[in-house]
């Protein structure tokens, strides 16, 4: 008897400070607790638990269960469901995060976030885990420390451990305000610590987050900036490949802006680019209809959507999204407002069409607005070019040209390299060549022998071997098994005078190509100007016997 009563005395001992660690509020803030069920890609499933934080739906929680997250359910202390509507910030170094639910009917439960500071040495309140019995108890402990971070938030080191049911349950001040989240330490046995609550709801989504690699790891669509132009710039910056995130985030941004038109705009395009021509076409058309919505904006983006389509080969015709609907969209454009930029891609669309003359004349006539620029007198040079017109061309180019300063840029490069082209078949070898050497300081001297070895054939046709010997030795170096370009030093140099040299060079072509008659022609004719005949038509013979013309009228002449 003596013995149990020693026994039921302690187990008074125990049971009554226990009792006296739960305060009068203790029960009703229990109802602001939920219970979150995550699914990953592969329908694997976890829980973990959070807090109601207003009576808006917005929940507490951790940051490592919901990554790789596609889907999540909160459940409250009802067992009332809720799916997660989206993830509203989060923050995987301090391994928090803030959930928004779909709201139903009926008040929420919540814990009011305490804007107070806690002390050193206050008592707190840890609630017991979301599924253990409404009358258990809360767990008290003591703040041994309290620090800030990001100036402004509070880090408080608990004085007692937490075990697992613990982790992430939340943490009442005396008034029973939340205070935050209890977090392990990352080090098995030492003490817990309390993440403020502030840091957590005051999570927001901003433009700049559509890179956050924290974000991107969790699968359920994100919240919106909370003003028009941070959610479009957000959009603008989101991964449109991942369209599962993208399109629910455009459709949020309509649902909330149903006026603006780039919203309207970036589903069309994406749903265009996903091949859902159908859907796309759906929202041009309620955008359309729409009040308010700038309708040139959009006949632009369906022009240049469908004018875009009809450049891709691998496009199989969608009813009549053809080239001439991309031209007709855009007229339409310009006649609700003559914007420039719908007479380009009106002049785009002509060209795609070889109704150069017309596109020709648009692009002419873009060089009087704001939008003249080197471009459009290279574009108005192709129509030309095309049409295999040489008359004003090179005049279209020199203006197009005239449109940078110099140095050119490297935007000029094309402009350039045309433009050398067109002086070459007008047989102004030497200005080509000057031409081309701008066009290498542009590149940085990173272009192919075959660059080289056109620049060469231009200088020994304006009689600048010096410098035609050094664009041959640099496209043999760039591709040293091109017998082509070792047969053409061979024959500059025969040109030159300098015999052996140009027998070298021939020597180095038939070893890399055997069956190549020109090297050895060369070397007979080499030989022949040495005076030995009878070399040279040894390698004559074999040039005539793999079929060059050329070497048999040179060896009847030496008979």
């Amino acid at each position: 008897m003596k013995k149990f009563l020693i026994i039921l005395l302690y187990t008074l001992l125990y049971i009554l400070p226990s009792m006296a660690q739960s305060p009068k509020w203790a029960k009703k803030v229990r109802g602001a607790q939920v219970t979150i069920i995550v699914y990953n890609r592969n329908g694997e499933m976890k829980e973990t638990q959070g807090i109601f934080s207003d009576t808006q739906g917005t929940v507490l929680t951790e940051y490592d269960i919901l990554k790789h997250a596609t889907r999540a359910i909160v459940v409250d202390a009802t067992g009332k469901e809720y799916p997660v509507k989206e993830i509203s910030g989060a923050n995987a170094m301090y391994n928090v995060a803030k959930l928004q639910i779909e709201l139903k009917k009926g008040k929420l439960a919540y814990l009011n976030p305490s804007s107070t500071p806690v002390a050193e040495k206050s008592i707190i309140y840890i609630l017991p885990n979301v599924k253990a019995s409404k009358n258990a108890l809360c767990t008290n402990d003591t703040i041994i420390k309290a620090e800030t971070f990001k100036e402004i938030y509070n880090y408080y080191t608990l004085g007692n451990t937490a075990n697992e049911r613990m982790k992430n349950s939340a943490v009442l001040n005396e008034n029973g305000e939340l205070i935050g989240l209890l977090q392990l330490a990352a080090k098995e046995g030492n003490n817990a610590y309390v993440i403020d609550a502030k840091f957590i709801t005051d999570l927001r989504i901003k433009p700049m987050d559509a890179g956050n690699n924290d974000l991107k790891a969790i699968y359920i669509k994100k919240s919106l900036p909370e003003t028009a132009e941070e959610a479009l710039t957000y959009l603008y910056l989101l991964d449109r490949k991942d369209s599962s995130a993208y399109l629910p985030c455009i459709d949020d941004f309509i649902l909330r802006y149903p006026t603006n038109t780039s919203g309207r705009v970036l589903k069309a395009e994406r749903l265009t680019e996903l091949g859902k021509y159908a859907e796309a076409e759906k929202a041009y058309e309620e955008a359309l209809n729409t009040d308010g919505i700038s309708k040139d904006e959009i006949l632009y983006s369906m022009a240049k959507t469908i004018y875009a389509l009809n450049l891709d080969k691998t496009y199989t015709k969608y009813k009549d999204w053809d080239m001439e609907k991309a031209l007709e969209e855009t007229r339409n454009a310009f006649n609700s407002n003559p914007l420039p930029i719908y007479t380009q891609l009106e002049a785009n669309c002509l060209f795609a069409l070889k109704h150069y003359d017309e596109a020709q004349e648009k692009f002419l006539s873009l060089t009087k607005t704001n939008l003249r620029s080197a471009d459009m007198f290279l574009n108005a040079a192709q129509c030309k070019i095309t049409q295999n017109k040489e008359e004003g061309v090179l005049e279209l180019l020199d203006s197009a040209l005239a449109c940078y300063s110099k140095p050119y840029p490297m935007a000029a490069a094309n402009t350039i390299l045309l433009r050398a082209d067109v002086l070459a078949k007008a047989g102004k070898n030497k200005e080509a060549v000057l031409g081309l050497n701008d066009y290498e300081r542009l590149a940085g001297g990173n272009l192919n022998a075959n660059f080289y070895y056109g620049r060469e054939q231009l200088e020994i046709k304006s009689r600048m071997y010096p410098q035609a010997l050094s664009d041959i030795e640099k496209a043999m170096t760039l591709e040293p098994k091109e017998s082509l370009y070792f047969a053409e030093a061979a024959a500059l140099n025969f040109r030159l005078g300098q015999l052996d040299d140009a027998i070298e060079y021939a020597k180095k072509a038939i070893v890399i190509d055997e069956k190549f008659p020109d090297p050895y022609r060369i070397i007979g004719v080499c030989y022949n100007h040495k005076g030995n005949k009878d070399e040279a038509k040894k390698y004559l013979q074999k040039a005539v016997d793999l079929g060059d013309t050329l070497a048999s009228g040179i060896i009847d002449k030496m008979k």
